[in-house]
């Protein structure tokens, strides 16, 4: 690859004193653009009505539409000083519209909707205040179960200010913090916090590290050239970064990846950046703003980044570009959707600006100048091609032992379909091993497999699980049922398939009660559970026959009773728990205990 000195298209800065002043023109514009935008934009929302849900600083671990694994975040994840137990404040007036309780996901949280057509929520709370506690728990009981999705109606209202739990670390949660979200009431829409003036702080700017620039002619794109901004290639003014050298890109549909990141109080934590625009020779060709996210398309996220990239070295290189089967509504402007057509021997300027929602921007250009050469038309061609699958197509294939269905919208893009029978076995498979297609490429949803397994244990049909492997050998269950000859099950990755068995029953072990029986503990009860493959199912937790309510945390196959005033003490009494996996193997432990006041 050949590279052009800059200087043939631009002088050093420091040497032009014109182009330094039109540069600098053009950032004070692009700068003033940003505020009267975000201005507008917040405009439309109230300000002042709600107030913050903590009474901290509000330090964010992860702002509005963060880019997580398989969807965007639909809130912002305020620090809570890595400790549970701060107060969360209803921040307006209304009722509590729905209660939801899970072991994953938002864990213990609570929905409130506002009479300004607003809905609050609050996420992994590690408790509820009051009276909104008193009714969760009645409800609990009636239901006999821990899990929780309640919708109360207008029995709950609620003070602006008023505490109605306390910061926890529930559900999916991986450290203590508040998830917290603003939504339109009328249709679920999670909408940016910030638009209504609860702000994050943020003082620093975004930053671009790394760029990559795709030929996109074929069905996947492939990656020509990458950009490592440094000290060393890198010209610098006042406003915006140049890379020195002008690149030579192999013509055709070219697209562009971005590894940028903003900071918000500290140099060290990289969070995911408000916006970002794409300009080649100052024509706009590519946009994103993060005012809302709706959850239907979530997943696209997927599509949003380079996912390969991703899969292999867990860095978010963030394409300026669309597929097709992408259907996030975060892009703001598109031409062309982001691909530009590189057909000629000039140079070409490209421009990528990110920005935080405060208007603080990164602006970086670089030069471009197409080649043509046939021995890189191989870069195109796709490894292998079983079959063609299309985005907007139901897709079928089918073997004498296997059956795949790939229903419509669940590519994001035309796919050159690899297969492939394995020949090892793994000793625990009642199958071949399957290779659909590879972990690289993303899907919007889920597909369906069906495979037919071979020498299992006889009239264990019902013990039979579809599964994949994982890193280092591990296997994950997808589950799945036999029927008709074959185990099938649903699952949104592609990768290695085969059919196993689980005929082992969950593991428990008591952490605080004696062999005795006495309960070494003050505050409750606690018992691990576990299970080896296809997954904790149910269970099921009595004294004396009666049912109680065992809070579950599965991050820590963890069984938690909290004792109440209720708590019968310094008597025996019988516990029994029978925890059962999805494959409905089964263990059971029942032992006299004696819960002293001590």
């Amino acid at each position: 690859m050949k590279n052009y000195n800059i200087e043939q298209n631009i002088e050093s800065t420091s040497d032009n004193y014109w182009h330094h002043q039109i540069i600098k023109t053009i950032i004070l514009i692009t700068s003033l653009l940003h505020f009267f935008i975000t201005s507008n934009a917040q405009s439309i929302y109230p300000q002042n009505y709600f107030q913050t849900p903590l009474d901290t600083p509000l330090y964010l671990s992860a702002p509005f539409g963060s880019l997580r694994d398989n969807h965007f975040h639909s809130g912002m994840d305020i620090r809570t000083n890595e400790k549970e137990g701060l107060p969360v404040y209803a921040v307006a007036d209304g009722f509590v519209s729905r209660i939801k309780i899970s072991p994953v996901g938002y864990g213990k949280a609570i929905y409130i909707d506002h009479p300004n057509g607003y809905t609050s929520v609050y996420g992994h709370l590690q408790k509820y205040e009051g009276i909104i506690a008193d009714y969760i728990k009645k409800i609990q009981y009636q239901n006999e179960s821990f899990d929780l999705d309640h919708f109360p109606g207008k029995v709950l209202f609620v003070k602006k200010g008023q505490v109605i739990g306390w910061s926890g670390n529930s559900g999916g949660s991986t450290g203590p913090h508040l998830h917290f979200e603003i939504r339109s009431s009328k249709n679920e829409e999670p909408l940016n916090p910030q638009l209504f003036g609860i702000h994050g702080e943020d003082f620093l700017n975004p930053v671009i590290k790394k760029i990559m620039i795709y030929n996109l002619d074929g069905n996947r794109p492939v990656i020509l050239n990458d950009l490592t901004l440094s000290r060393n290639n890198i010209l610098k003014n006042d406003s915006s970064s140049f890379y020195k050298d002008t690149i030579e890109v192999l013509k055709g549909t070219t697209g562009f990846g971005v590894e940028a990141y903003d900071y918000l109080t500290n140099i060290n934590a990289e969070c995911s950046l408000y916006g970002m625009e794409l300009f080649v020779d100052d024509v706009k060709f590519f946009s994103y703003k993060l005012d809302r996210i709706d959850f239907v398309n979530s997943r696209c996220v997927n599509a949003h980044i380079d996912y390969e990239i991703y899969k292999r070295d867990q860095v978010r290189f963030q394409k300026c570009f669309l597929d097709d089967g992408n259907n996030i509504k975060i892009y703001n402007y598109l031409r062309n959707k982001g691909k530009y057509n590189l057909k000629d021997d000039a140079v070409h300027k490209v421009s990528i600006n990110v920005f935080d929602l405060d208007g603080r921007s990164f602006l970086f250009s670089f030069y471009i100048k197409g080649f043509s050469d046939e021995r890189l038309q191989v870069k195109r061609k796709p490894k292998c091609s079983n079959a063609i699958f299309y985005p907007k197509k139901n897709n079928i294939f089918k073997t004498k032992d296997l059956i795949l269905e790939i229903p419509a919208k669940t590519l994001y893009d035309t796919l050159d379909f690899c297969f492939d029978v394995l020949k090892e076995k793994e000793r625990v498979s009642f199958s071949s091993t399957y290779k659909i297609h590879d972990q690289f490429t993303p899907l919007n949803k889920s597909f369906s497999i069906s495979i037919k397994p071979e020498n299992y244990p006889e009239k264990l049909e019902e013990k039979l699980l579809v599964a994949y492997f994982v890193k280092e050998g591990n296997i994950h269950s997808v589950g799945g049922e036999y029927s008709n000859g074959y185990v099938s099950a649903k699952s949104n990755n592609f990768g290695n398939y085969f059919v196993t068995i689980d005929t082992i029953s969950p593991t428990i072990h008591p952490l605080n009660i004696s062999k005795d029986g006495d309960v070494k503990d003050t505050s409750g009860i606690r018992i691990k559970i576990d299970d080896d493959l296809s997954g904790i199912s149910t269970y099921r937790a009595t004294i004396n026959g009666k049912w109680i309510l065992m809070d579950y945390d599965p991050k820590n196959n963890l069984l938690f009773y909290e004792f109440d005033d209720k708590t019968i003490r310094d008597k025996k009494i019988e516990f029994s728990l029978t925890v059962t996996d999805k494959k409905n193997n089964s263990s059971t432990l029942s032992k006299e205990i004696i819960i002293s006041n001590k």
